[in-house]
């Protein structure tokens, strides 16, 4: 492979030193293969250049992303309008609209959520009424002023 590059190399008119980059480039990238030639730690990079990237979200990158998203849908919706309309106008109805279907899907999905939050409270407020020995998950056969001591030989005779 090494000689073929050569060879490719020499009709294009190149430089040995374009052949050695050109075979280097040319080698598998797998890990398990070797490449035939290492390069000279001269040409290596002597403190590679690590990229941090922050685990955050950042806020103003999600308002700027959302404000481009809208832009492009009020701007995609006013071409939907007939040109008529002049586009100005075309521009704020769309928006209007937009909005409105925003807005409207928004509280549909909070006041869903809140329904079935009073539901749930509702459900469970009735189970306790129904069944007061549920809701409460104290012993009632224990006295905590007694001795562990006598507790635990008395647990000890149970299971002789």
């Amino acid at each position: 492979m090494a000689a073929a590059v050569a060879a490719a190399a020499a009709a294009a008119g190149l430089r040995p030193s374009a052949t050695r980059r050109m075979s280097l480039a040319a080698a598998p990238l797998s890990p398990f293969a070797t490449p035939s030639r290492v390069m000279a730690p001269s040409c290596r990079p002597r403190f590679p250049r690590l990229v941090v990237v922050s685990a955050q979200s950042n806020f103003s990158r999600v308002v700027q992303t959302a404000w481009k998203v809208g832009r492009d849908a009020v701007d995609a919706g006013t071409t939907l309008v007939p040109g008529s309309v002049p586009r100005p106008v075309a521009r704020i109805g769309v928006t209007f609209v937009a909005l409105s279907v925003a807005l409207f899907l928004l509280k549909s999905i909070v006041s869903t959520a809140f329904f079935v939050l009073a539901m749930m409270g509702l459900i469970y407020l009735a189970f306790l009424a129904m069944n007061p020995k549920e809701g409460s998950r104290v012993d009632e056969g224990t006295n905590s002023s007694e001795d562990p001591v006598e507790e635990a030989r008395r647990i000890m005779e149970k299971y002789k």
